[in-house]
Parts: C-alpha cells; structure tokens; sequence
C-alpha cells in the first residue's frame, strides 16, 4: 500500500501561503517581506515568492524602503489599487445608488437611478447594464470586476436565494435576485445583504467607527433600520431579521405603515416623513435643496428638521434602552441634515434617558452620508478580494 499522502497537498499549501500572504499585506499595507514573514510566521522564502507572484501578475507593487536601524533597509510592498474595481448597490424604495471604488475603497465614481417600477425584473436589468458598461469601460485592469455587492431594504433567504420579505418593496417578495443576477453574469460574484447591516460594514471599514468596539448604525433613508455591530461581528438574529427597529411603534394608533402597523418609527423619523412634514415630494423639492435651505436657516426646514429629530430621538431612546452603544451612526440621506438634526435628536433623549446612560454615549452623522450604504457593499466585495487575488495568480499564462 502506497502512502499518497493528502491529494494536492502541494497545490493546497502553497494556496495557503498565498492567502496568509496576501491577507497580512491588505491589513498592514504598505508592509515589508520581514514584516510579513514575521506576522504569518512563513519562512522568508515562502513569503519572497507570493510577494514575486504577485508583483508578476501586477496585483502588488514595490514601494521605496523604509529605514531601520542597522542593515539594508526593507522594500515595502503595496497593494495595487488600480488593479481591479469593487461596486457597491444600494436599492431604496424609488431609487438605487452605485458606488465604484478601486480595489481598496476608494471612491472612483457614484451614479442614483431613479426607479421608476416597483417591479424587481426591471431593477435587475438596469443593473445588469450597468455592470455591462462597467465591465467594459475597467476591462483593462487586470482583475476587472472584482465583485459586487448589493444592499437590499428586505430580508434575503440565503439558502433558497430568495427575498423573504419587504415591507416597503412588496413587489419583491420570493423574487430569485441572485439567480437573476448570475443568469446576466454567471463569472461574477455577487454578494447580498439588508440594508442595516450593509450599512454598519461600511462605517466600520469606510466611515468614522473604524476603530470602534460597539456600534449602533441607524439606516435613515426612505425607510429605517438599525444595524449593530459588536466585536467584530454584527447581530442579526435566529433568522437574519434582527434590526426592524423601523417598524417598532413609537404612537399608538398613529399613522398607517407599509407593513400593516401603526405608528412605526419610520412613518415619523424617515426621509419620507420629512417630506410629509414639508408637505411636499422629492421631484417638486430635491433633498438637495432641504440640505442647502437649512444650512442657509430657512425656519420652514428647520422646524421640520427639530421635528424629525424629536422623533429620531424617541426611537433612538429605544435603542439605547436595548443594546446600550456607545457609539450611534445615522447613516442615509438624513445624515446630511448634520447639526440640526443631531442638536434634535440630543434634546429629546436628555428629556426621555437618564442622564447616567448619556454620559459616555457618542452620536454622529457619517460623514459618507447618502453613500454609506453603498459602501457597506463595496466592503462586501473587498472581504473576497484574497480570493479574486489568488484566483488570476494561479491562472496559466
């Protein structure tokens, strides 16, 4: 009997050197082949190689050295950030925004589409046109497409590849999104997520929080929810639904939300709300328009904004009460309202929250505003990029 040994053993190992190699140079870019031998605990040969293969294939560069102490300094190597692109979707109710960055996040270009359908198909299909031109336009880098990343205000069944349930987007509901996404392009990943935690991924990656422990991410757009993340990992509950916060109710009996209650948060504290409280609609007065009349001190914006931020401030009561952060991100288009909003927000927990519970807690407007959702799906697509890296390095010449 013949000792084989584990079938591509060889193969399997190198595959592994390669993803602790290239896993320790997108944490601690720019890095050393020292540095990096040192952190992964590889010999300094193995490490050479991966870092030769990979500045071979034009996915890595050489940067200049860094100075030590004694001996020849280290050359630093680098991602190459143009080596790919990264996309980032985020679909709202009557909209969807496109986010394209560079393989390490950086921003490249952003597009809204209005949807003028409540139908997924359609949806779909102009998404589909869009990563078509995309494809072609960036086919000259050499990983292309890396992946996309689509954020959903709905909840995904990721062992049936359905949407499971929309309150405001009901037209979804056992819509197969993934497999119509890869039936346009079946060599591209995609990756789906709800719009709460999508939106806590990118201000850990991307926004403010990139430090932070504890966070709570308010996704205030034309619905609301709530996304927390704890050490590194997000809640989501039994069944991936945990974060409906949106539709927990503040007024009994109140106004008539999408999902059958009454008196959710998000009839009172949305962007859709705002524009009920200003009596109008978007294409009679753009959001853009709200943000600049406010900053100008237009009483009518303001005392729909001091308005908005009573309400956000009850929910948000809520949320402490629950899951007590210390630190909260309200995300969206409604993180654009800025000072005013959050000055709201402030007075109305001092009136509803003892004050122990305040003292410590921080609260912000992310500074990625209406693209941070959108760049929770980009953060998605970055999470595989080793994979998209290792991939073109092992393809034959």
């Amino acid at each position: 009997m013949n000792a084989k040994g584990p079938i591509g053993n060889f193969d399997l190992v190198k595959k592994i050197n390669m993803e602790h190699t290239i896993g320790t140079i997108l944490r601690y870019r720019p890095i050393s082949r020292a540095k990096i031998a040192a952190i992964t605990g590889l010999n300094k040969m193995t490490v050479s190689s991966c870092v030769d293969l990979f500045l071979q294939k034009g996915l890595v560069v050489e940067l200049g050295t860094t100075g030590t102490s004694r001996g020849r300094p280290p050359t630093l190597v680098d991602l190459n950030e143009q080596a790919g692109i990264c996309v980032g979707i985020d679909i709202e109710v009557n909209q969807f925004t496109v986010l394209v960055t560079d393989i390490s996040g950086k921003k490249l270009d952003s597009r809204i589409y209005t949807m003028s359908c409540s139908e997924p198909q359609p949806v779909v299909d102009a998404i589909g046109r869009l990563l078509a031109e995309l494809k072609h336009a960036h086919a000259h880098r050499v990983l292309g497409l890396v992946g996309v990343g689509i954020v959903i205000p709905i909840y995904y069944n990721t062992q049936a590849n359905v949407v499971e349930y929309s309150a405001n987007l009901k037209a979804w509901t056992d819509f197969p999104l993934l497999g119509s996404l890869e039936k346009q392009f079946p060599d591209l990943p995609f990756y789906i997520n709800p719009t709460p935690y999508a939106g806590a991924m990118g201000e850990v990656q991307f926004g403010r929080a990139r430090t932070a422990n504890h966070l709570v991410y308010v996704s205030s757009s034309w619905g609301l929810s709530v996304g927390v993340y704890n050490d590194g990992e997000l809640f989501t509950g039994t069944s991936g639904t945990a974060g409906r916060l949106g539709h927990s109710t503040i007024h009994m009996n109140g106004k008539k939300c999408s999902c059958g209650n009454r008196g959710c948060w998000e009839m009172y504290a949305s962007v859709k709300a705002l524009y009920d409280m200003l009596d109008t609609t978007q294409p009679q007065l753009p959001f853009a328009d709200i943000v600049s009349g406010l900053q100008q001190g237009d009483t009518r914006f303001i005392a729909a904004v001091s308005e908005l931020g009573h309400y956000q401030g009850i929910g948000l009561a809520n949320v402490l009460n629950a899951y007590n952060p210390r630190i909260i991100c309200i995300g969206g288009l409604l993180a654009l309202l800025g000072e005013p909003l959050l000055s709201a927000i402030w007075k109305t927990l001092h009136d509803m929250v003892p004050e122990r519970f305040l003292q410590h807690l921080e609260i912000y407007c992310s500074d990625l505003g209406e693209l941070g959702v959108a760049h929770g799906g980009v953060s998605m697509a970055i999470r595989h990029l080793p994979s998209a890296v290792i991939a073109y390095s092992l393809q034959e010449e």
